[in-house]
């Protein structure tokens, strides 16, 4: 057994009555935490430790948990940003991963994208997309903690959108969705040590069918494991539902059975007072995507969400995987919409980057808060800037969120592993892997010139 001992001005446990002990240490032994306390009362832990870890200035926290990814999603990186009107990820993104991101295309680009995730502390993510075998070895590769899920739908995806209501069903492409979840199900998950876990990813209610939905749904069930899908999510979405269906997104996925606390639905941008009802109702889990949906020019009503008392995690999508950006943003534009600067604060929405998106995740009783047995998955925050200088302990989370940058993320551990330290990735040389991740995307963005031009 190896134990480490950290210290730092500020342990932030995310559990417990205290926001934040000062003074603090962590002790971790192999993969868990042993102790977490005030440095003094853990001096014989720290005498007996294999390896002291002293971060003054920094505070020490649970690593991020971000609820919605797609690691292929680097190979789009800025393209869709300033795609002006609704749904540029159609005109863009969705067209390029779907008639020219082949399956060997995805690991080097998707592996940059777990560093950026791993440099900016976030230690668990919640993934879906095509191709994921490969992501899962992005996630075993990388030192990640990561929930993979393959994303099934049963059409060309680039061919929804905002006025479409007809759809040309695939069941090819639907049942070879299927047989990469069942082969990552029964291949993927629980291995790299337990860090991969599986869930089933339908792509979204107006990709599938009802029937689709149901054998989706049916498929989790037996493997004992949840869903991860986009939900409300897209302009067009709703009229879809309401004009195949005549029930919008949310009741319809009620009415199939699939909604409930195993639920993520990701972005949940275009939902009603009912809808978001039935969320809370059935406590289904929205992974927000705060900074994302808003570069996209809309948003979810987040003052009602908030209100209401639905379960609500933090995502980042793909394209940046900022979590600051994002609990920024989760914190700042309800407050523009709303008027209201108290319906979220720093505080909170760290919460939402830890506990909470674990707890959306059914592995809170492992991750998401620094607590003895727990895993070992923390961060630690540089604090030495003049950014967050001067200031008063009792305002730590507000200066974490408000003024706080991921670029002061200084040490990272996942599973007790050491990945980030100073800065620095430990295992990957990410100098290299940029290069190598630019070829391979530049392969990929030479074969789709045609789409470029038009």
């Amino acid at each position: 057994m190896t134990t480490t001992y950290l210290s730092a001005d500020w342990v932030i446990p995310m559990a417990g009555s205290e926001f934040a002990i000062a003074d603090g240490a962590v002790v971790l032994e192999d993969d868990r935490i042993a102790a977490v306390g005030v440095a003094r009362d853990l001096a014989a832990r720290k005498e007996a430790a294999d390896r002291v870890v002293s971060l003054p200035g920094h505070a020490i926290l649970p690593g991020l948990v971000n609820t919605h990814t797609h690691v292929a999603g680097a190979i789009t990186k800025a393209m869709t940003e300033d795609v002006s009107g609704y749904g540029g990820a159609f005109k863009v993104a969705l067209p390029l991963h779907e008639h020219y991101v082949r399956k060997e295309d995805v690991y080097l680009p998707g592996l940059l994208h777990a560093v950026e995730m791993i440099r900016t502390g976030t230690t668990t993510i919640n993934e879906c997309w095509w191709h994921q075998p490969e992501s899962a070895k992005v996630i075993r590769d990388s030192g990640l903690r990561g929930v993979v899920a393959a994303e099934v739908r049963e059409m060309d995806s680039s061919e929804a959108g905002f006025g479409r209501m007809e759809r040309n069903w695939n069941r090819r492409m639907a049942d070879e969705g299927v047989e990469e979840a069942i082969d990552l199900l029964e291949n993927w998950h629980g291995k790299a040590d337990g860090r991969i876990t599986c869930r089933v990813a339908p792509d979204g209610p107006d990709r599938c069918t009802p029937r689709l939905l149901v054998q989706l749904k049916e498929l989790a069930d037996k493997y004992g494991v949840g869903l991860h899908a986009h939900t409300a999510s897209v302009p067009g979405e709703a009229e879809f539902m309401l004009h195949t269906y005549g029930k919008r997104t949310i009741h319809f996925l009620h009415d199939l059975g699939l909604l409930g606390p195993g639920y993520i639905g990701a972005h949940c941008a275009f939902v009603d007072d009912g809808e978001i009802e039935v969320m809370r109702a059935t406590g289904t889990c929205m992974s927000h995507t705060a900074y994302l949906v808003a570069k996209r020019g809309y948003y979810p009503p987040m003052e009602k969400i908030y209100k209401a008392g639905v379960s609500v995690s933090l995502g980042s999508d793909w394209l940046s995987n900022d979590m600051w950006k994002v609990m920024r943003f989760a914190a700042l534009i309800p407050r523009v919409l709303s008027g209201d600067v108290g319906i979220r604060s720093g505080r909170d929405v760290l919460r939402m980057a830890t506990i909470d998106g674990a707890r959306c995740l059914g592995m809170d009783d492992s991750i998401g808060s620094l607590e003895a047995g727990k895993k070992a998955d923390l961060v630690a925050v540089d604090m030495r800037k003049p950014w967050y200088h001067p200031f008063r302990a009792d305002d730590l989370a507000a200066n974490l969120v408000f003024n706080g940058n991921s670029g002061d993320v200084s040490e990272v551990f996942i599973d007790g592993r050491h990945l980030v330290s100073s800065g620095q990735m430990t295992q990957i040389d990410e100098h290299k892997l940029i290069g190598e991740a630019r070829a391979a995307a530049q392969s990929v963005w030479t074969r789709a010139a045609p789409l470029f031009a038009r």
